[in-house]
Formats: C-alpha cells, sequence, structure tokens
C-alpha cells in the first residue's frame, strides 16, 4: 500500500509540476509580448525627439534677414512734394501765401474748438460748494488728530 500512496504521490506532485511550468510559460510569454510593445513604443519616441531635435536645428541654421522700414515714408513725401510744388510754380509766391494763409485759419479755427464759452449758465467749470460757503475740513480731523 505505501507503493501505491507513492505512485499517487508522484504522479500528483508531476501534475502539479506541469501546471506550474505551463503557468510559468504562459506568464514569460506574456512578458515577452509586453517588452516587444515597450520596445517598439520606445522607438517610436525616439524617432519623435529625434525628429524635433533635426527640425530645431535646420530652424537655428536658417539666418532671417531684419530689414528696417523707413519711417515717416508718408510724410516726408507731402512735405517734399508740398515745398516742391510751392517753389516750383511759376506764380511760387503767390502760392505761398495762399497755402500759409489757408494753414493761419484752419489753424485758428481749430483753437476756436477748444475754447469754452462759460458765459451760458452750465457751462465751464463747476465749482466747489463747500469752499464757496466759506466751509473747509478742519485741519486735526484730517490729520488724524
Amino acid at each position: 500500500m505505501d507503493l501505491s500512496k507513492s505512485k499517487l504521490s508522484d504522479r500528483w506532485h508531476s501534475m502539479r509540476d506541469a501546471k506550474r511550468v505551463d503557468r510559468l510559460d504562459e506568464e514569460n510569454e506574456r512578458l515577452r509580448t509586453e517588452l516587444r510593445m515597450t520596445r517598439w513604443q520606445l522607438d517610436r519616441e525616439r524617432d519623435r525627439q529625434q525628429d524635433v531635435l533635426d527640425r530645431l536645428n535646420r530652424a537655428s541654421e536658417r539666418k532671417t534677414k531684419i530689414t528696417a522700414k523707413p519711417r515717416g515714408g508718408v510724410l516726408r513725401l507731402v512735405v517734399v512734394g508740398g515745398a516742391a510744388y510751392v517753389f516750383g510754380t511759376k506764380a511760387g509766391r503767390e502760392r505761398y501765401e495762399q497755402i500759409r494763409s489757408w494753414s493761419s485759419k484752419m489753424m485758428a479755427r481749430l483753437g476756436e474748438q477748444h475754447r469754452v464759452d462759460t458765459s451760458s449758465p452750465g457751462m465751464g467749470p463747476r465749482p466747489n460748494p463747500l469752499t464757496e460757503n466759506g466751509i473747509r475740513p478742519k485741519t486735526s480731523e484730517v490729520n488724524g488728530g
């Protein structure tokens, strides 16, 4: 009977070991697959990183030419053109006087528009009612004493 017990025990141990080996094989295969996927993702990430570095290097190698725009081009054109017109005409002095009187009139008009007529009621700066009635804040209250 002892012999049959030992055969059963050996058989049970061998079946248990076989199952254990199968589980370990499955686990190894799963880990290999996971390792392949991780390597593939790492390679893709390295390729992306290299691509970004290459683009940055190419961008830094490009030299941009900066040109300064001439400032006041339109104003300069008007001033020079006006002077050339005034001095270039046959009646240059007469035209100069005409333009000067026109500009004086325009400046006078602009000056009139900015003046405030205080003769009408409600126009002009408003008076402070406290200072008109002689009421002034006490200096001790203002200073906190």
